[in-house]
């Protein structure tokens, strides 16, 4: 019994300033974490609103557009029909330098190499700087160090 009261012992000489403070401190935590809860339900539920807008502007793109099977054709070859088909889905002539030949042999080889369960969602061409920076780094890894 007297193992129960050494630790209600110790409290009772705590200053009443200093629980005052622990008290404040747990509720300036809970509130932000309430606040954070919030914060976080309401972005879920703005990010889910924009994906099903998202999958409805698709649904309706590919409702307008019929694209037509790929005859089967020998050893996994694309048919020039399915190779057309995935270009016409890919290029967009308003917005992109690459011609639709290059996204038609771009297509096939991702067709090619990953099969049918793959999809090329877009294409775009890369910053030519971003290219030379990686040369650059390569280049100077072959150089001997001096010093």
């Amino acid at each position: 019994m007297q193992a129960y009261l050494l630790p209600l012992a110790a409290v009772g000489n705590l200053d009443a300033e200093a629980v005052s403070y622990q008290i404040m401190g747990m509720l300036v935590v809970f509130c932000c974490l309430s606040l954070l809860s919030i914060i976080l339900s309401i972005s879920g539920g703005v990010a889910i609103r924009m994906e099903n807008r998202r999958r409805a502007k698709q649904a309706a793109l590919a409702a307008q557009v019929p694209v037509p099977s790929p005859s089967p054709s020998p050893a996994g070859e694309l048919s020039p029909a399915a190779v057309a088909a995935l270009a016409a889905g890919i290029y967009d002539a308003a917005s992109s330098s690459i011609t639709p030949e290059i996204v038609a042999v771009i297509a096939a080889a991702v067709k090619f190499t990953v099969g049918s369960e793959a999809r090329v969602l877009s294409i775009r061409p890369v910053d030519a700087g971003y290219a030379q920076s990686g040369r650059s780094a390569i280049m100077s890894s072959h150089l001997p160090k001096r010093g």
